[in-house]
């Protein structure tokens, strides 16, 4: 509804082929996976043969490499047409950058073939019962060195995006022997397959139902070649991908929320009026709140992605953390106004805005948290030190 920022033709391409396949294949199929509480494996399928699940995978292997600008707009079309799906393709796509940042040559070769070859997903948990990242997590995942320059791996974590879904975990946990995480912070990609994996916990929640984020335990032994990256690595890198991630899913969702919104105004009439709803004053005021927000919040996600890709650290810290916090009130506000001008009708499972709604629920809290984005935005325009994700 609202025009794009300028977007290079390579850029427009993604967006615009992410847009039809979320408008004609995902949308119809999103409430029942919500319903079922499924994963949606026809959508990844048809992301693999749309060219769009390597994403992020370097052209150099074979992937997309798309930029932030890129990723942004496409992951927000996605997510207007089923939020389950970008939430969790942003987890699978924010891990290939990782590969790229840390691994090794064989490991991006082997990695990224999988992925663009047999449309292999890989999960991120870091999560862990217990902790929190409102303030400095602290990684209960330990890695014990073993002989041949492995480790074996053991703990547990929760809201694994993914679940059973995925064909790797991304798991990271602390080097046993080091005291801090900067020390002794490591990643390993762990198979599914591997005996040590098991479900602990089935995901029923009340929103991102198909993102099927179940909690795992882990028992692993795994060698040099699946440790991506050495002690402390992790936290030299960019990790602000999942956050500019999260801004543009919800705001996907309350993008879909704002259109729905517009076009059951200009369409619904109710009795004794012979007007649309369209031509009343506090719709109008809705429709325009809504709007502006909506429009804000698409600037916003954009700046922050064109900052991310000039590389200064403190400026894309700044604009990643407000559009991380803004777009996901926004997503929450637009669904919550679009149920409301619907009226009794609107918590319907026949309409789709109940379920954005409740999916939209989940954005504020997602880490880092909006409380946390707040913090650290507010130290850095005062002037003070600040990190969005601290560990211990």
């Amino acid at each position: 509804m609202f025009p794009l920022p300028p977007l290079t033709d390579e850029q427009r391409a993604l967006v615009e082929r992410a847009a039809a396949l979320a408008r004609e294949r995902f949308a119809p199929r999103a409430a029942k996976y919500d319903a079922e509480s499924s994963f949606p494996y026809e959508n990844y399928a048809e992301l693999r043969e749309a060219g769009l699940l390597a994403l992020t995978v370097p052209k150099d292997y074979g992937g997309l490499g798309a930029d932030p600008i890129a990723y942004a707009h496409t992951l927000r079309e996605i997510a207007k047409g089923c939020a389950s799906t970008a939430l969790t393709f942003n987890m699978h796509s924010t891990v290939a950058t990782f590969i790229a940042a840390l691994g090794t040559e064989a490991q991006k070769r082997r990695y990224f073939a999988d992925v663009v070859g047999r449309g292999a997903l890989i999960a991120s948990i870091t999560s862990e019962p217990e902790q929190s990242f409102r303030d400095k997590f602290v990684l209960q995942t330990v890695f014990r060195r073993v002989d041949g320059g492995g480790f074996h791996v053991a703990g547990v974590k929760q809201f694994c995006s993914l679940g059973d879904a995925a064909d790797y975990y991304f798991v990271t946990g602390i080097v046993e022997g080091t005291t801090t995480a900067k020390a002794g912070v490591i990643s390993a990609l762990i198979p599914k397959t591997d005996a040590g994996v098991k479900i602990e916990g089935i995901w029923n929640a009340t929103g991102m139902r198909g993102t099927i984020s179940h909690t795992i335990r882990y028992d692993s032994t795994v060698g040099p070649e699946r440790i991506i990256g050495t002690p402390g690595s992790l936290l030299s890198i960019d990790l602000s991908g999942f956050a500019l991630g999260y801004a543009a899913t919800y705001l996907g969702i309350g993008e879909a929320a704002f259109e729905y919104m517009v076009e059951y105004a200009k369409t619904k009439t109710l009795r004794p009026s012979t007007e649309s709803l369209a031509h009343h004053p506090l719709v109008q005021r809705a429709v325009a709140e809504t709007g502006t927000a909506v429009r804000v919040a698409r600037l916003l996600l954009d700046e922050a992605a064109r900052v991310r890709m000039m590389g200064d650290t403190e400026a894309t810290m700044l604009a990643v953390n407000q559009a991380k916090a803004y777009c996901t009130e926004v997503g929450l506000e637009a669904t919550g106004k679009a149920l409301r001008l619907a009226g009794g009708r609107g918590i319907l499972k026949e309409l789709p805005l109940e379920r954005w709604h409740r999916d939209a629920l989940a954005g504020p809290v997602m880490p880092p948290s909006n409380d946390r984005c707040l913090e650290t935005a507010g130290k850095l325009l005062c002037g003070l030190r600040a990190a969005t994700l601290e560990f211990e």
